[in-house]
C-alpha cells in the first residue's frame, strides 16, 4: 500500500511539474529594501520580444556583467539616473552578461540596481552580439517610446549628456 502511495505521489508531482514547465514565462517581482527589481524570464525569446513589454516608454538598456570594473563603476551614476526619471516613461533594463545567475542576483542586491534585469542564455547573448555588435561592456542604448532604437552606442550614465537625451527622448 505504501508503495503505491509513493508512486501515486511521485507522479503527481512528476505531472505538476510539468505542466508548471508550460506556464508562460512572465516577470516575477522581487522586492527588497527600498528597491524594486523586475526579473525577466524570457527562455527563448528574442531582444525584440523582450523589448515589446516596453512599448510606450523610454528604454535605457544597460549591457553589463557583475566581473566588469567599468559596469560595477558606473552603477552608482545609474541609480542616480534612475531616481531622475522616477515616475516618469522611462524603464531602465539591465542585461547581464554572466554566465552564473547566484553571482548575477548578489551583484544586483549588492549594488542595489533597480530596474528590470534580464539574463539571456548564451545563444540570446550571441544574437544581440551579431546584431547590435556589442563587442565590449559597459554598452548603452536607448530605444524610443515607439520601439525604435534611438542610438545604438549611447552615453554613459555618468555622461550629463545620457540624461539630457532621455529627456528629449520622453518628449518625442
Amino acid at each position: 500500500m505504501k508503495t503505491k502511495l509513493f508512486k501515486l505521489l511521485a507522479v503527481v508531482i512528476v505531472a505538476g511539474l510539468a505542466i508548471a514547465a508550460t506556464l508562460p514565462n512572465t516577470s516575477v517581482k522581487d522586492k527588497t529594501a527600498n528597491n524594486e527589481v523586475v526579473f525577466i524570464d524570457a527562455k527563448g525569446k528574442k531582444f525584440d520580444e523582450v523589448l515589446k513589454q516596453f512599448k510606450g516608454k523610454v528604454v535605457y538598456i544597460d549591457f553589463w556583467a557583475t566581473w566588469c570594473g567599468p559596469c560595477r563603476g558606473q552603477m552608482p551614476y545609474s541609480r542616480k539616473l534612475h531616481e531622475e526619471f522616477k515616475g516618469k516613461d522611462v524603464v531602465f533594463l539591465y542585461i547581464s552578461f554572466d554566465r552564473g545567475e547566484k553571482a548575477w542576483r548578489k551583484g544586483i542586491e549588492k549594488m542595489k540596481i533597480q530596474g528590470h534585469h534580464w539574463k539571456p542564455d548564451q545563444k540570446q547573448i550571441g544574437e544581440i552580439n551579431k546584431r547590435f555588435k556589442v563587442q565590449y561592456i559597459p554598452r548603452y542604448m536607448l530605444v524610443g517610446k515607439d520601439g525604435k532604437l534611438l542610438a545604438d552606442d549611447f552615453y554613459r550614465p555618468s555622461s550629463a549628456k545620457a540624461k539630457k537625451l532621455i529627456g528629449k527622448a520622453l518628449d518625442m
